[in-house]
């Protein structure tokens, strides 16, 4: 598979494992740089940018290419180290993870899926449709000011510094949400055949909402999967650095042996 070079932080050959880290939506790979910084070189970590976003912002966002761009990063990975990578999909990202190992399940170890337990469909996808039309009208310089505030209001300084240095996606928000629209995300988790690692935010209360169906989908197929909460909100991933790091940790150490 030949697709975009993804971002490689750091780590080789000799690091424990391979993780992959898919970040959320209007943002790009630059998000992960403090986890990479935690987790280097115990791992080698790397990322891609998801079309529309950070060195794609060019292309169009459709979810076969945000798989088809995630895959690249797999191979990448796999073909450094020798492992098959843990897949860490945050919001947008967690819902490419899952489509990517619903597609692909022999190229992944494992999934963390954060903050993407919710049905991209009805009153929840029009609440989002509202917010990217909203972030389209105010024009680039407004909305990149208003995401930097939101930025650094909500996650930690350190975070905030990473996300806004690889800019924001105004018009690639939108095409998300609607690309999602059309996803049958509950069907996604029904066909994972990898272990997955469930997370979100205790205050992250929309995407709470249809955790219990996610978990039963993935149940449903007769694979592995957790639910567990962690403190925070939607933005939890960044709210805590550290913390986020251990989790990652924590979750390839319950990896069957690659």
């Amino acid at each position: 598979m030949t697709g975009p070079v993804p971002r490689v932080f750091g780590g080789d050959e000799t690091a424990a494992g391979a993780v992959v880290m898919v970040h959320g939506i209007r943002v790009s790979s630059s998000m992960w740089l403090p986890h990479a910084r935690r987790l280097v070189p115990d791992f080698r970590v790397s990322a891609p940018d998801l079309p529309g976003h950070g060195t794609l912002h060019g292309q169009t966002f459709t979810l076969a290419a945000a798989v088809e761009a995630l895959d690249a990063a797999v191979t990448e990975a796999h073909t450094a180290t020798g492992r098959r990578p843990l897949v860490v999909g945050m919001s947008l990202g967690g819902f490419v993870a899952m489509a990517h190992a619903a597609d692909h399940p022999e190229r992944v170890r494992g999934l963390l899926v954060c903050g993407s337990t919710a049905r991209t469909r009805g009153w929840k996808a029009l609440a989002y449709s509202t917010a990217a039309r909203i972030d389209e009208r105010r024009g680039e310089e407004r909305s990149a000011a208003a995401n930097a505030r939101l930025f650094h209001r909500h996650t930690s300084p350190e975070c905030a510094e990473a996300v806004i240095a690889g800019g924001f996606a105004r018009h690639a928000f939108g095409e998300a949400v609607r690309e999602l629209r059309r996803v049958d995300v509950l069907g996604l988790a029904a066909r994972l055949r990898v272990p997955t690692q469930f997370v979100n935010g205790r205050r992250d209360l929309l995407f709470r909402l249809d955790e219990q169906a996610f978990l039963k989908a993935v149940r449903g197929g007769g694979t592995p999967v957790r639910l567990a909460h962690a403190p925070g909100d939607h933005l939890f991933p960044l709210q805590d650095p550290d913390a986020f790091a251990a989790l990652v940790r924590d979750t390839h150490g319950r990896l069957p042996a690659d």
